[in-house]
Parts: C-alpha cells; sequence; structure tokens
C-alpha cells in the first residue's frame, strides 16, 4: 500500500558576519548540546559558523522499570473523550506515574516514533566516534519518506547520523544506522535486505529488554508495514529510556541542528517538533518525536518540563489538527493546569 510521508522540509540556513543565529532548547531535561562533531572544516575561510563541540561520549547501557498504565487517575478521573487521538498517555517522569491513559494496551502503528527506538539500538551498540558510511542502503528507503538527504559516498559520526534521523526524520538515515549497525556484528558481507533484517531483530530484542510485551518491529523508519506494531505502553518505555540518554535530548531538544559530515560538509536540519518554537506554552519543551503515516495517522511522543516536575506524553491515531492540541491538554494535566473552560483545538497545526 503507497503511504503518504508529511515532508519535513530542510531549511538552508544564511550565516552572515561573524555570528550565527542559530536557536538552541538546551534546558534542564536535555543535558548539554554536543552535536557539532565531525570535521571542523578549518581550512574553511569563513569563520561565520558557530560550532559547539563538546567531549565524546562514552556508551552506555539505558535500563527503565516497566511502567503498568493501569494506575488509577489523580483527583479526578478523565475518560476516553478527553483527547481525540486513539491511543494515549500523559506519564509523570519525576514521580513515575501514570497521570492519564486511553488504550494503552491496543495495537497501534508508531510511524516516525519508531526512530527513538532505533537510536536506542544505536547507542547501545556503538560509540560516539563510529563512523557510519551511506551506501546502497538508500535504495531501500521509500521515495515518498521523510529524507535528510545524505549522500551515498559520505560518512558521518554516531550523533551526526543520529541528528539525521531524528531532527528531520530522516529515513535514509534510520536505514544507514541499521545496515552499519547490523555489518558491524555480523560482518560486512551480509546484503543490504538481510542487514535491515538482523537490525530489526536487535531493536526488537532490545525492546524486551526495556519491558516491552507487545512490540514487533521490521523496519528501522516506521514507514508502514502490517507486521511493524507496538502500544503506547510500550512506546512510553522507549521515551522514558530516551530521557536518560542525553544524545537523544540533545537531539530532539533543538528546533535547528547543524552538525559537519566527515567529508566537511556542513548540514543543518529544522525539526518538526512544532512544540520547541511554541511562545504560548508555559513549560520548556525538549522534545521528542513526530511521527505519520496514512495508516499510523498523527503521532507525537512529547517531552517536557516547569517547576521541577518533567512530564511524557504520547498521542497514536490522531488527525492532523489535533496533534499537539491533545499534547498540550496533556500537558496541561501533567503540569496541574489543566483547564476544563480552554478550548484546545481552536488552534490548527
Amino acid at each position: 500500500m503507497s503511504t503518504t510521508r508529511k515532508k519535513n522540509n530542510i531549511f538552508k540556513v544564511i550565516l552572515s558576519g561573524v555570528t550565527a543565529a542559530v536557536i538552541i532548547a538546551a534546558s534542564a531535561g536535555c543535558g548539554t548540546v554536543d552535536l557539532t562533531m565531525g570535521k571542523n572544516n578549518k581550512n574553511s575561510s569563513d569563520n561565520s559558523v558557530v560550532e559547539v563541540i563538546m567531549p565524546a561520549q562514552t556508551t552506555t547501557t539505558v535500563t527503565t522499570t516497566a511502567v503498568t498504565t493501569e494506575a488509577p487517575l489523580p483527583v479526578k478521573s478523565y475518560g476516553d473523550d478527553f483527547v481525540r487521538c486513539n491511543a494515549a498517555i500523559c506519564y509523570d517522569l519525576t514521580d513515575g506515574k501514570v497521570i492519564y491513559s486511553k488504550n494503552a494496551g491496543k495495537k497501534v502503528f508508531p510511524a516516525s516514533t519508531t526512530k527513538i527506538l532505533t537510536a536506542l539500538t544505536a547507542i547501545e551498540y556503538t560509540a560516539p566516534e563510529y563512523e557510519y558510511y551511506v551506501g546502497s542502503e538508500l535504495g531501500l528507503v521509500a521515495q515518498d519518506s521523510s529524507m535528510s538527504w545524505i549522500a551515498e559516498g559520505s560518512s558521518l559520526c554516531r550523533n551526526e547520523i543520529l541528528t539525521a534521523m531524528l531532527a528531520p526524520s530522516g529515513n535514509d538515515a534510520a536505514y544507514t544506522i541499521a545496515v552499519n549497525v547490523a555489518r558491524k556484528l555480523y560482518g560486512d558481507d551480509i546484503s543490504d535486505n538481510d542487514a535491515v533484517a538482523y537490525f530489526a531483530v536487535l531493536m526488537n530484542d532490545y525492546a524486551k529488554k526495556l519491558g516491552a510485551k507487545n512490540t514487533h518491529f521490521t523496519v528501522p523508519d516506521g514507514y508502514h508495514d502490517d507486521e511493524h506494531y507496538t502500544t503506547a505502553e510500550d512506546m512510553l518505555q522507549f521515551a522514558i529510556a530516551a530521557t536518560q540518554s542525553r544524545t537523544i535530548c540533545d537531539i530532539t531538544c533543538q528546533p535547528l541542528a547543524i552538525v559537519y559530515d566527515e567529508q566537511g560538509n556542513v548540514h543543518s536540519w529544522d525539526n518538526g517538533n512544532k512544540l520547541l518554537t511554541d511562545t504560548t506554552i508555559p513549560y520548556e519543551v525538549y522534545g521528542m518525536k513526530t511521527g505519520f503515516t496514512d495508516e499510523a495517522g498523527f503521532c507525537f511522543i512529547g517531552y517536557a518540563g516547569m517547576n521541577g516536575k518533567k512530564i511524557l506524553t504520547l498521542v497514536y491515531g490522531g488527525e492532523v489538527e489535533n496533534r499537539y492540541a491533545d499534547t498540550k491538554k496533556l500537558m496541561d494535566l501533567g503540569f496541574d493546569i489543566y483547564d476544563e473552560n480552554h478550548d484546545y483545538y481552536t488552534v490548527e497545526e
């Protein structure tokens, strides 16, 4: 079945003089930005590019505790009509409790929110300095996919390729990650298709390790496959693990990401998460990932903080005009500022 992907535009950044206006939403929930990696382009006479370079991060194994989504709701119970999407969770990350859930255990298609687990798997098996070579696997990417437009023959270090996948939601980057990780573990002589299949096994094994019970992934990007599915409560496990990853948080909290590949080429990617630049909300948004296919509907994993509290929200199977409205409603509920008299659905995406 042909699936129409929502395209993420890749904005070119015009830099002039000796300063560059790069918006970075660094916050207590996201750690320190460390995304400008690879070549420093020292031979260039253009001194207008601002680079943010931090020490390399060591590879760590992320662990989390399985969370039940059947906890009693606080203060007041809100029913399934509280949000318009098909499945949802609001989770208090600070206190470790579910505030709201709707159809949390029912099967959903995750679309590009899949890439959270792809990123976690890549971090599990490769160090920050590991180079990912962009090769013939680009031929496996659906033509109507969201893309980062990385070039065949180029190479990017781990955090760079993760940025290419998470910021503009590049399916091309997701396939490059899958094939490189698989060949690192299973050998260079395996085909592109076999490498993707092997990576899917790694993803599913890691999903179970994180507490997932009803997840089966077949692709690294979330492009629709009837056998690629999960539940909101399983995706919550991955989201919790992602909040423990400085690398993922540093990437997903940025409205605009700028990195270098190993050939010295600069890449700039706009993040499709509109909440990162929403000035109407009182909380800080740290991420995390959008998603869409015709079959999955509009999906979003949100991560935000306010007054010392951090909240995760997950919405699946929504309409385009409701994805962020549902998220804001859940965020307000989580931060105890929900106003039942406010119409959350008057502003469209």
